[in-house]
């Protein structure tokens, strides 16, 4: 029988948590590394209501891309986040692994997630760091390509849409401008925006970002997509599920790994398409 840390094990070898950025919160979270575990969840974030469904559905270990525990805890209280999601997993039997900013980084992560489905070519990372660069799993953070055809802001908008299952997404620049290279980044992106300047693309892909931010995309002559969090960073839970139930065939009973199915864009009750258009 496997147990939670053989999960953590290929964890690390699909997306090393070296990787992982110094200020990051990554690895076995919650529970027992000698844990037996016959079936695992894997999502997004690690709210009640994945707990919850996990418990339901007797996996033991969850797998998560955001980490439950980030800052430092001056005390575990019930009754307030996050000590009431790890009192709930504990009371549960949940085991938590969280693969974050290691995942953003790995070479077949969440960036390399997104790139595929946007069909970009000629991919590279967006920034790298030195000690890592040669090493086979290390992909940096984001990624920059080019699309197979040039494209208006509007058509690019349209697709992340239609590949990322995206609502409300937000546009910054001239609809109608034909653009052809690209950049991404999963999650939060607005710290990498003057990487993205200097690299020179056309438009920029990624989620979170704030009207100052707009604001200097728009002076940098730069156009922007925003996707929002939980779709640029959902995209990498089935990848997961399949890499996890691939590396748990070799033993007599196969590891079952499932997608949670409860998960939900929070912000998905606010539909619609915000433009934020250049003056003509």
């Amino acid at each position: 029988m496997y147990t939670v840390k053989d999960i953590y094990r290929w964890l690390d070898e699909y997306a090393p948590f070296r990787y992982a950025q110094s200020w990051d919160q990554c690895g076995l979270q919650v529970g027992d590394p000698q844990f037996p575990v016959e079936r695992v969840l894997v999502a997004l974030d690690p709210s009640s209501a994945v707990i919850a469904e996990a418990s339901e559905r007797n996996c033991r270990c969850l797998v998560t891309h955001h980490p439950l525990i980030f800052q430092p805890l001056r005390a575990v209280r019930l009754d307030v986040f996050p000590g009431s999601v790890i009192g709930r997993a504990i009371r549960s039997g949940i085991h938590l692994i969280a693969a974050h900013t290691n995942l953003d980084a790995a070479k077949l992560g969440t960036n390399h997630q997104l790139s595929e489905l946007l069909g970009l070519q000629n991919v590279q990372p967006l920034e790298s760091e030195d000690v890592w660069r040669e090493q086979e799993q290390y992909g940096g953070m984001g990624r920059t390509g080019v699309l197979p055809e040039s494209m208006t802001v509007q058509d690019v908008m349209l697709l992340c849409e239609r590949v990322l299952h995206a609502r409300g997404v937000r546009m910054v620049g001239s609809p109608d401008r034909q653009v052809r290279t690209v950049a991404v980044c999963t999650g939060s992106g607005g710290g990498m925006l003057q990487q993205v300047i200097d690299s020179g693309v056309d438009v920029f892909i990624t989620g979170d970002l704030k009207y100052h931010e707009a604001q200097r995309a728009l002076e940098a002559g730069l156009a922007l997509v925003d996707v929002g969090h939980f779709a640029s960073e959902r995209l990498i839970v089935e990848p997961l599920v399949n890499y996890l139930k691939a590396r748990g065939q070799s033993k007599r009973k196969p590891l079952q790994v499932f997608a949670a199915k409860c998960e939900r864009d929070p912000f998905a009750g606010h539909a619609g398409i915000w433009h934020y258009r250049e003056s003509n």
